[in-house]
């Protein structure tokens, strides 16, 4: 996800050395992620040494200060000064603040795509019409014709036509793949 890496360009790059894992941390690893006690200080410092960097300067209930960091919707609280971390949690709601606004440009980019799906699969459509009137035309002028040379070029412009609605099928598929794959890319978001 690019956001990340605009928001904090030294994303995964924080941690280095040696981490520490508070026991509440592992507690709410367990709690949280189903992690096992033994485990549960690696996969802590696993996560944190590919988190990104949301603020330097957090506080919590009582006003202590902490550091926050965060990976694929898991909240990191790491200590002011050291490499210490004080607990995480999942985060999959975000604050109205933030969510309201990025709703609302997803919802505008959701029906620009539908729009534009549409727009093009009429247009597409008309043009597939156009043909298949043209080759019933062209194949009534065959059929009604007794020149070998007539049937000849009719036959050899149905192929034609067959071509083009094959290569507008084509068209019509990738203009759904293009908002599929936009859709996919909303889903990272919900």
């Amino acid at each position: 996800m690019a956001v990340v890496h605009d928001i904090d360009p030294k994303a995964g790059t924080h941690f280095v050395g040696k981490i520490f894992v508070k026991p509440h941390a592992c507690d709410r690893a367990v709690e949280h992620f189903g992690v096992e006690r033994s485990r549960a200080p690696m996969y802590v410092m696993d996560i944190l040494r590919k988190a990104s960097l949301v603020s330097n300067h957090v506080v919590d209930e009582e006003g202590n200060p902490g550091r926050m960091f965060s990976y694929r919707s898991t909240t990191l609280i790491v200590h002011p000064t050291e490499d210490t971390v004080i607990t995480l949690y999942p985060q999959h709601q975000a604050h109205e603040s933030v969510r309201n606004p990025i709703e609302r440009i997803i919802l505008r980019a959701v029906k620009a795509a539908e729009r534009k799906e549409k727009r093009e699969v009429k247009r597409l459509n008309v043009q597939k019409a156009e043909l298949m009137l043209e080759r019933a035309q062209v194949e009534l002028r065959r059929v009604k014709s007794e020149s070998s040379r007539i049937v000849a070029e009719m036959t050899a412009r149905i192929n034609e036509i067959d071509s083009e609605l094959k290569a507008l099928e084509r068209e019509i598929l990738l203009v759904q793949r293009e908002k599929t794959n936009i859709m996919k890319s909303v889903a990272a978001y919900v």
